[in-house]
């Protein structure tokens, strides 16, 4: 077995497409699904890292995604059981944190992994709660008229996304043009835009953007009543008129994270964003 100075001495590589099964076996040791179609979006869009363990396969993983002008989202900070609490995880997240310069970072922590975000600077400013079930139809909002976004919407989505999210994501929204199950937009995108994509048989409905609560919730019933089974929403603490409507449309809560950052605060009216498009690239 590697020791503790060996694998904080071992180099940080960037990850391909070519390492998701030695990632999904990771994510696996620690009791988590194996997210592939997860995994194809961040490569798309973000940057993933890893440490190579010297008994074969890797020992962490740890994604950057970055946002012009100065914003960044870590997430998916995993290191193999065997290797917990041995400096691993701190080694990661001190790489991503330098790659990132003066951005401020955002990123959900869980209860286990908070105290080293806490020790390396970070600070609690929201709750990201995940419901999961089956949206009733007779508990939902009338679905929204809302139609399916196209390439030629990407533009005008993005400059409304940019004043909610506080930076640019055009990049993942013109991804998720090809990428999601259904994306759709409300007027001229002021008026607010989702999508809905498929993770492990869940379809999981984010990004949430709208002008009200009304808006955000007839996005999410026409979303969920345009496929079938469970669907999941990652709603933010700042919300809890939409996390009630949720569970009495029939979800439940599965967990909660802790949404934490470095630097200055989350840029962007916030207010507007309901839902990430996950919570680990924001």
């Amino acid at each position: 077995m590697a020791t503790a100075s060996t694998l904080t001495d071992l180099p940080v590589r960037s990850l391909s497409e070519e390492d998701l099964p030695a990632i999904v076996e990771l994510t696996a040791d620690r009791g988590w699904p194996p997210q592939v179609s997860k995994w194809r979006l961040m490569f798309a869009v973000s940057e993933p890292y890893g440490v190579e363990d010297p008994a074969g396969g890797l020992a962490g993983i740890v994604v950057l995604t970055r946002y012009r002008p100065a914003f960044a989202a870590i997430g998916m900070m995993v290191v193999a059981s065997r290797h917990a609490r041995r400096g691993l995880g701190r080694k990661l997240m001190a790489h991503v944190l330098e790659l990132a310069g003066g951005a401020t970072v955002g990123l959900t922590a869980t209860g286990e992994g908070r105290p080293l975000y806490e020790r390396m600077g970070f600070r609690a400013v929201d709750t990201s709660v995940t419901y999961t079930g089956e949206l009733a139809a007779g508990a939902a909002d009338d679905p929204a008229e809302a139609r399916r976004v196209t390439t030629a919407d990407v533009a005008a989505i993005a400059a409304a996304d940019a004043a909610a999210f506080g930076a640019d994501r055009s990049a993942v929204l013109a991804e998720l043009v090809t990428f999601a199950d259904d994306f759709r937009v409300l007027g001229d995108a002021e008026d607010g835009y989702a999508a809905c994509w498929g993770m492990d048989g869940t379809r999981v409905i984010g990004p949430v953007v709208a002008s009200s609560l009304v808006a955000a919730r007839g996005l999410i019933t026409s979303l969920a009543r345009g496929g079938t089974g469970p669907v999941r929403l990652d709603i933010s603490g700042r919300h809890p008129q939409l996390a009630r409507w949720a569970v009495s449309g029939g979800l439940a809560v599965r967990n909660q994270t802790t949404v934490m950052v470095s630097g200055a605060d989350l840029p962007g009216d916030r207010a507007r964003v309901y839902c990430p498009v996950s919570v680990a690239i924001g």
